[in-house]
């Protein structure tokens, strides 16, 4: 048998300031407010609004998803370094570079944007998105530079 505090029931009655016992039907409303909006499933604070960190965060992974799905990047990477594939620097590559360059930048900014807006209050998938979407931004601006510096190179 435990003793320990966390086992044993409390056998004290909770009392207000003025030291009368609370009854069942004495809460404050703050708490009656606090304790509904916790079932609900409801944060307490108001939120800040549609230009919060959640917005800014799903808007950065937009903007890299645009970048990961729609542009050559990879490709024009991959066939400069890994195959060492001889290739220049025509219209339509610069073009496709300087898309991807755009959007990772554009999706660096969203996203550190939500983390700079982040406050306690913040869900914290938001700023999880928010710091993985810097991260792999900018290791797409990376290879958009390298990839300009290794077709003018070339």
């Amino acid at each position: 048998m435990s003793t320990s505090s966390e086992d044993t029931p409390s056998t004290t009655v909770p009392s207000d300031a003025d030291g009368a016992p609370e009854g069942p039907g004495s809460e404050s409303p703050a708490a009656s407010a606090a304790g509904e909006a916790f079932l609900s499933g409801r944060s307490t604070r108001p939120r800040s609004g549609l230009f919060g960190p959640e917005t800014f965060s799903v808007t950065g992974l937009l903007f890299l998803a645009t970048t990961l799905l729609s542009t050559q990047l990879v490709r024009i990477f991959n066939q400069q370094t890994l195959t060492g594939a001889e290739g220049s620097l025509t219209y339509e590559v610069q073009g496709e570079l300087t898309g991807a360059g755009l959007f990772s930048a554009l999706a660096v900014v969203c996203a550190a944007v939500a983390l700079l807006r982040a406050d306690p209050g913040t869900r914290a998938w938001a700023r999880h998105l928010a710091a993985a979407t810097v991260l792999v931004g900018v290791v797409l601006v990376v290879l958009t530079v390298l990839s300009y510096v290794l077709l003018t190179g070339a």
